[in-house]
């Protein structure tokens, strides 16, 4: 049944009962997996803060360090579908993860698509950009499957 999984992965905590889930599926449906990872530059849009004003070194430092943990993740997720001997490719985007993953998931043939997400309580609902929902509810290509923690 699912022979082509999307996994978006930001490298945070939330990602990981996804990781997990992904794992599962995959090795039962011996399904070959695409780990998509969006550098998300969010960061760079503060350059004119007082702590950066005009600072072409602050720019290169965020792009530098959202590349140090891309490259990790990177390496954790193939060693991981390795060692589980699932087929693993890893796809790096640089912009707004919605649109990149939406992108990628429109682009090829995927039968599913799993990411993580947090449990948002309060304000939290009303607050947050809440990636998960919003590729869901754009997302009309593919199953999506959310794994909140």
């Amino acid at each position: 049944m699912f022979k082509n999984i999307l996994l978006a992965n930001d490298g945070e905590d939330h990602s990981r009962k996804a990781i997990d889930a992904c794992l599962e599926i995959a090795g039962r449906f011996q399904a070959r997996v695409t780990v998509i990872h969006v550098l998300d530059p969010y960061l760079k849009q503060f350059y004119n803060e007082i702590y950066a004003q005009g600072r072409k070194e602050y720019l290169e430092h965020v792009d530098y360090c959202l590349k140090i943990h891309s490259d990790s993740l990177e390496k954790d997720m193939e060693h991981l579908f390795k060692k589980n001997s699932i087929s693993c490719s890893f796809i790096r985007r640089y912009g707004d993860p919605e649109t990149e993953i939406l992108a990628e998931a429109r682009k090829r043939h995927y039968d599913l698509l799993i990411m993580g997400g947090k449990i948002l309580t309060g304000l939290q609902r009303f607050t947050s950009w809440n990636l998960p929902t919003k590729i869901e509810t754009a997302c009309r290509c593919l199953p999506v499957m959310i794994c909140r923690q």
